[in-house]
């Protein structure tokens, strides 16, 4: 695969490859592949693999405990576990809610930010950011549905090197 660079400058692209590529090793604990609440709840093994190799365990009563807030007709589209990325560029301690906008809806009714339903979620498009006492507060009620990860800045995911 070839990498088109935007900027001309031998320098920064260089130093954008090397923040890219450090990036991308702060990540490997992320999963590999996510599965589906509705898999997960039916399966013995609530476990996955991460990038750098290890199980990612999911407990059993915390994803019964998500499944009270989330219809069961959804729990088939919600993808555990949810991924939190801190976003240097937005700020000291921002996160973004990463994946399908049902995984941002269900943290926004975690958090008690939305009274509208479910069925109601694509509404709501305005842009979602969360902040360290709200991550705090995800993790403390579901901690092994959460993993947090380093969000790429925008100027260097839109020229740089995917994964694949």
């Amino acid at each position: 695969m070839t990498t088109v660079f935007r900027t001309k400058d031998p320098m920064e692209r260089a130093l954008d490859t090397v923040l890219t590529h450090e990036i991308r090793k702060l990540n490997t604990h992320l999963p590999k592949h996510r599965r589906t609440m509705t898999d997960l709840l039916k399966s013995t093994d609530p476990t996955m693999e991460a990038v750098d190799g290890t199980s990612i365990l999911l407990r059993t009563v915390e994803m019964e405990e998500l499944s009270r807030i989330v219809p069961r007709e959804y729990q088939d589209r919600l993808k555990l576990p949810m991924v939190i990325l801190r976003r240097m560029e937005f700020g000291k301690s921002t996160y973004t809610v990463s994946g399908e906008p049902i995984e941002e809806f269900t943290v926004k009714k975690i958090l008690g930010a939305t009274n509208a339903d479910f069925h109601q979620m694509y509404m709501d498009r305005e842009s979602f950011f969360l902040y360290r006492p709200q991550v705090v507060e995800l993790l403390r009620k579901y901690h092994s549905l959460f993993v947090i990860g380093f969000g790429l800045p925008r100027e260097l995911s839109d020229y740089a090197p995917s994964r694949d």
